[in-house]
C-alpha cells in the first residue's frame, strides 16, 4: 500500500469518527429525551474504543519528532507542533512523545566496551649459580610461559567480549519483540491512558541495564492491567522494577555503580495561591549525607541569635530556615557585578511612592516578592533594585565596543521584558540569554535597543539571517512601538509576548497605566496612539540606569 492510499484511508477514517462524534453531540442536545439504559452498552463499546487512541497519539507524535514537525510552528521542536496545533500542555506533549519513542523508536544492543588490553608479566630473573647457557634457556622458557599466559588471558577477555555481545544482541532482540507485540496488543485491545500513565510513572525507576528491560515489563504490566485494579497493578509493577534491577548487570557483567546516582533530580513547582513553591529531592548517599551535614545546626532550637528558651520553629520550619541561610552565604560570594548571585527586583518609581504591605514585585527568577520578604533580602550586600525613573536615567548603548551584555543593560532589559520575549514564554530573566536582534557576526552592537531576552528554548528557534529558513521566525523592534515580537513567515506584523509574566513587567505596567491615561483625557483632546504612547514608553524603559539599593 502507497503512501497517497494510507494518507487518503487516515483521511476518510477522520472524517468518519468527527461525523460520528458531530451525530452523538446532536443527540445529546435534548438530554431529556434520552434513555440511559437504552444506550449505556453504547457508550461503554464507545470509551473502550477511545482507550486505544493511547496508541494513536503516540504514534502521530513518534511521527511528529521523526519527521521534525516543530518547523511548521518555527520551532527545532516537535513539542511546539503538539502544543500549538493540537492544543496540548506541555506535560501531555512529553508524555506522548515518550510513548511513541517506546512503541516505535528503534531498540539497539547496550554497547559493550572492548576488552582491556592484558599486560604480560614479568619474567623472573634466572636462578644464580647456573652456567650462561642454562641461564638463557631459563629465561626462554620464562618468556614463552609469559606469552602463553598473556594469550590465554586475551583469548578469554575475547570470549567474555562476544558473550557480552551477543547478551545485549538477545536483551535488545527480547525488548524489540516485546515492543512489537506491545504495539498489536494495543491496537486490538483497550488500555486506558490512566493505566498507561501508571506504567510509565512506574518504570522512571527502571535501571538502565536492568533484566527484564522496559519493553518486556511494560507488555507484561498491559497484560497484567486486565486482571488487576490500577493501585494493585502500581504495587505489582514496582515490585517487578526493583527485582530487574536487582537482577541487572552492564555488558561487561558486572553491577553498574551508578545506577542510582543516575536518577537524581530537583523539582520545583510553580507558586501557589499563597506564593509558597514545593521543592522535591532526589539524591544518591553522598548528596543526602550533605544535605545531612548541611541541616545539622537545625537539629535544636536557636541560633547565633535567637536564644533557645525563645526559638518557637517547627523542627522543618528550622530546618528550612538553615537551608535557605546555606543558599545567602552561597548567593552572597558571588562577584555581584556579574548578576549571578544577585536577586533582581523590578518596580516602577510609583510603585515605590505607593509602597504598602500588600506590594508585590517580580523578580529576575519570576518569583514575586513582597515588601517583608524585601526586607529580609535587605541584609545581604549584592541584591538590586531596577527602579524606571521617567526623569532621570543612565544611557545604556556600548555599541561594538563589547559583545556582552552589561549588568546595567540585563537591568534594563528586566525593567522592559522580564521575562523570555518569545510569544506565550514565561520563563524569567534568569533563565534566559542576552540575545542581539540583528547578530553580533551581523554587525548588530551590543545597544539596548539591539538585545532582548531570549531563553534557551527559544534561543535556538530563532534565525539570525532573518530569511525564514525551515520556516523558522526571528525576534524584532517593532520601529513603532519599540517593543519586540517575534516575525513569522507568512503572518503580517509582530507576535508579541502577552504572557501573564511579560505582563508583570514594569513596561507592561507602564503601557497599561498609559492606556488609562489616555481615556481619562479624553476630553483635554485626541488620546495618543498605541504606537505614539509605546514609543515613548520604549524611551524610557530603555534609557532607565539602575540604582545600587542600599544596604
Amino acid at each position: 500500500m502507497n503512501n497517497a492510499t494510507i494518507a487518503s484511508n487516515i483521511k476518510d477514517a477522520v472524517n468518519l469518527v468527527i461525523e460520528g462524534v458531530d451525530k452523538l453531540c446532536a443527540a445529546f442536545e435534548h438530554i431529556e429525551d434520552v434513555d440511559f439504559y437504552r444506550i449505556h452498552r453504547d457508550f461503554e463499546r464507545f470509551e473502550e474504543s477511545l482507550h486505544r487512541k493511547t496508541l494513536l497519539d503516540a504514534a502521530f507524535a513518534f511521527m511528529a519528532e521523526r519527521d521534525d514537525a516543530g518547523r511548521l510552528v518555527g520551532s527545532s521542536r516537535s513539542t511546539d507542533y503538539l502544543t500549538k496545533c493540537l492544543g496540548l500542555t506541555h506535560a501531555e506533549a512529553a508524555m506522548r512523545l515518550t510513548a511513541g519513542n517506546s512503541l516505535y523508536g528503534k531498540i539497539t544492543p547496550d554497547p559493550v566496551p572492548d576488552p582491556e588490553p592484558v599486560e604480560q608479566e614479568p619474567i623472573a630473573e634466572p636462578d644464580e649459580g647456573l652456567s650462561e647457557e642454562e641461564k638463557e634457556r631459563q629465561r626462554q622458557e620464562a618468556e614463552e610461559e609469559a606469552q602463553r599466559k598473556k594469550k590465554e588471558a586475551e583469548d578469554a577477555a575475547r570470549r567474555e567480549h562476544e558473550k557480552a555481545k551477543e547478551e545485549a544482541e538477545r536483551r535488545a532482540e527480547r525488548e524489540r519483540k516485546a515492543q512489537e507485540e506491545r504495539r498489536r496488543k494495543m491496537a486490538e485491545e483497550a488500555a486506558s491512558a490512566e493505566i498507561a500513565k501508571i506504567i510509565e510513572q512506574e518504570l522512571r525507576n527502571l535501571n538502565k541495564y536492568a533484566q527484564p528491560g522496559p519493553q518486556e515489563l511494560r507488555a507484561k504490566a498491559m497484560e497484567e492491567s486486565k486482571k488487576r485494579s490500577p493501585e494493585d497493578l502500581r504495587k505489582w509493577l514496582r515490585k517487578r522494577v526493583t527485582n530487574a534491577n536487582a537482577a541487572g548487570n552492564m555488558p561487561n557483567g558486572k553491577k553498574d555503580p551508578f545506577a542510582a546516582t543516575r536518577k537524581r533530580n530537583l523539582w520545583m513547582s510553580e507558586p501557589d495561591a499563597d506564593g509558597m513553591v514545593q521543592l522535591s529531592i532526589r539524591t544518591d548517599a553522598l548528596g543526602a549525607a550533605l544535605l545531612a551535614k548541611v541541616l545539622l545546626p537545625a537539629q535544636r532550637p536557636g541560633g547565633p541569635e535567637l536564644p533557645p528558651e525563645e526559638d518557637n520553629r517547627t523542627f522543618g520550619q528550622r530546618r528550612h530556615d538553615q537551608l535557605m541561610e546555606v543558599c545567602s552565604q552561597y548567593v552572597e560570594g558571588k562577584d555581584p557585578k556579574s548578576g549571578l548571585g544577585s536577586i533582581v527586583v523590578s518596580a516602577t518609581l510609583d510603585d515605590l511612592e505607593a509602597l504598602s504591605p500588600e506590594s508585590e514585585f517580580m523578580t529576575d527568577t519570576g518569583h514575586k516578592l513582597t515588601v517583608w520578604d524585601l526586607v529580609r533580602l535587605s541584609q545581604g550586600a549584592s541584591d538590586y533594585l531596577a527602579i524606571l525613573d521617567p526623569e532621570d536615567f543612565q544611557p545604556l548603548a556600548l555599541g561594538r565596543t563589547k559583545r556582552t551584555a552589561s549588568f546595567a543593560q540585563k537591568l534594563a532589559l528586566l525593567a522592559a521584558e522580564l521575562c523570555c520575549s518569545a510569544p506565550g514564554c514565561n520563563r524569567p530573566m534568569a533563565e534566559t540569554d542576552v540575545h542581539h536582534l540583528v547578530a553580533w557576526q551581523h554587525g548588530g552592537a551590543t545597544d539596548i535597543r539591539n538585545l532582548t531576552l531570549l531563553c534557551r528554548r527559544h534561543h535556538v528557534d530563532n534565525n539570525d539571517n532573518h530569511d525564514f529558513r525551515n520556516g523558522m521566525g526571528h525576534s524584532e523592534r517593532d520601529p513603532y512601538t519599540g517593543r519586540v515580537g517575534k516575525r513569522m513567515p507568512g503572518e503580517d506584523g509582530l507576535i508579541f509576548n502577552e504572557s501573564a509574566t511579560a505582563e508583570e513587567s514594569a513596561a507592561a505596567q507602564f503601557r497599561r497605566r498609559a492606556a488609562q491615561r489616555g481615556t481619562q483625557e479624553a476630553d483635554e483632546g485626541p488620546p495618543p496612539t498605541a504606537s505614539e504612547a509605546e514609543g515613548a514608553l520604549f524611551d524610557i524603559d530603555t534609557k532607565r540606569g539602575p540604582v545600587r539599593r542600599a544596604s
